[in-house]
Order: structure tokens, then sequence, then C-alpha cells
């Protein structure tokens, strides 16, 4: 999980193995009107750096045209709800609704991720043709029950635990999470299916 696991693996993975393309999937957060399950499709990703009173976008890097059109044609057959636009990878998981809506309106993007970046990075590099294809699993107005930022360290894992133990309403939270995860699962694999098959 991170820019910098996801660079150093996918930098390895590309000088280990003659690979035809590079799929950046899984979760995202929608910056876009969207529903739990829908597919964001990227079109770029910018690494983006978010302070306290800026944000800045890094140099885009750019997704394959044909990956990218071949992935709408894909999810629309599956009958999976689907959006292209922008994406921004960032180090931090950003839990709280207002800092989703300050990178939506500062960057016009529609998916939130940690690693895209870092794999679209790499994946130039070796002029690998690259795809961001993600579901969504929690959407723009909606704050994450705790910072799970908590969690990516084993030094503030116990401030994480603690949250959890001494807010109920935190487990609540994680508990709807988990559902909304489920779904965009199961409208992961549907999508990667059908792309699967136009692969071949």
């Amino acid at each position: 999980m991170g820019p910098v696991k996801a660079g150093a693996a996918s930098r390895e993975a590309f000088a280990r193995y003659p690979l035809d393309l590079a799929v950046s999937s899984g979760f995202a957060c929608a910056l876009a009107p969207s529903q739990i399950g829908d597919l964001l499709i990227g079109t770029d990703v910018s690494p983006c750096r978010v302070g306290a009173s800026s944000i800045e976008l890094q140099e885009p890097v750019p997704c394959s045209v044909e990956l990218r059109e071949t992935a709408l044609s894909a999810a629309r057959r599956a009958g999976v709800a689907v959006q292209a636009g922008r994406f921004v990878s960032v180090s931090q998981v950003l839990w709280r609704a207002d800092d989703k809506r300050r990178v939506a309106t500062g960057t016009g993007s529609v998916g939130l991720d940690m690693e895209s970046a870092a794999i679209g990075a790499a994946a130039r590099e070796r002029l690998v043709p690259f795809l961001v294809a993600r579901t969504v699993s929690d959407v723009l107005d909606e704050t994450l029950p705790l910072d799970f930022n908590l969690f990516l360290t084993p030094k503030t894992w116990p401030q994480g635990i603690w949250q959890v133990v001494c807010r109920p309403s935190s487990l609540t939270g994680i508990l709807r999470l988990q559902r909304q995860s489920h779904v965009a699962t199961a409208q992961l694999t549907r999508f990667m299916g059908a792309l699967s098959h136009d692969l071949r």
C-alpha cells in the first residue's frame, strides 16, 4: 500500500518479466459524483501533494488511449457503470470529506488512490502500455470512520486500535466500508472478466 512500495514492486516486476501491459486496479475514492462499485478509468494520473492550504499536481502519466477505449467498452458490455477522467495519487489516506472535496475542486479529477502514479511512472520507464481501472469503495462526501493513516506504520498501529476500541461508531463505520468493499470487489471482478476476454 502506498506510492513508495507500489513503485518499488512495479520496477522489480518490469525488470524481471517481459510484460505487454500494466493495469493499476483495485479500489478508489470517487472525486466525481459516483455510486459504490462504479468503475473509474484513468485518462492520466498525477502525483498530488496535499498541504494544509495548497494542492500541488506533479507531472501526469498518460494512460494508453487504446487500453482506455477497450476498458470502457468492456465495462459497458459487463453492465458496470463507468466514467473516465484524470486520477490523482496521494501519499496518505484522505479520510475526511472536506479534504476529498478540496482535492476534487483543485484538480478536476474523477478518482483518487495511492499507487497508480507510481505504477504508471514505472511502466513509462519501460515503455509498457498503462491503464488505471478502479472501482469506487468510498464516495466524495463520505468521511471515513477513522484516520486509516494510523495503520500505515507499526509505530502508530496502537493509536488506530485505540480509536476503534474507544469509539464504537468507528466499528460501525468499518462494517459499512466492508460492505462497500464487497460491492466494489464484485463489480471489479465483472469488469476484469470482460476486459480479459477483450484483450485475448
